[in-house]
C-alpha cells in the first residue's frame, strides 16, 4: 500500500507499507470526536529500518496530511538513531 493512497478512516489493519526507506506497520487506527466537534486519529504503529524495528507507539493526527508530517519526523528520528548506533 502507498502512503498517498493512504486514508486514516478506511484502514482495517494491519497495514504495511514502505515510507523513505523504512517499513510501517499500523496496527491500530482510533478516530475520536472533540467536543469542539473536530476530528482526531489515534493511530498506533511501529516502524523498522535495517532490521531494527521500534516499540508500537501512537501517534495524534488531524488527517492524512497531518499524519504523514508527523510520520516523516518520526521516521528521520529513528533512522538517526539507527546509524548512530544508539542503544539499538
Amino acid at each position: 500500500m502507498s502512503i498517498r493512497r493512504l486514508r486514516l478512516d478506511s484502514i482495517i489493519p494491519p497495514v504495511r507499507f514502505r515510507f523513505d526507506n523504512a517499513i510501517i506497520t499500523i496496527y491500530e487506527v482510533l478516530k475520536s470526536q472533540l467536543v469542539s466537534g473536530k476530528t482526531w486519529y489515534h493511530v498506533t504503529l511501529d516502524i523498522e529500518y535495517r532490521g531494527k524495528r521500534t516499540r508500537r507507539f501512537s501517534l495524534d493526527c488531524k488527517d492524512t496530511n497531518d499524519f504523514k508530517k508527523r510520520l516523516m519526523v518520526e521516521v528521520s528520528k529513528f533512522k538517526f538513531l539507527v546509524l548512530l548506533g544508539e542503544g539499538l
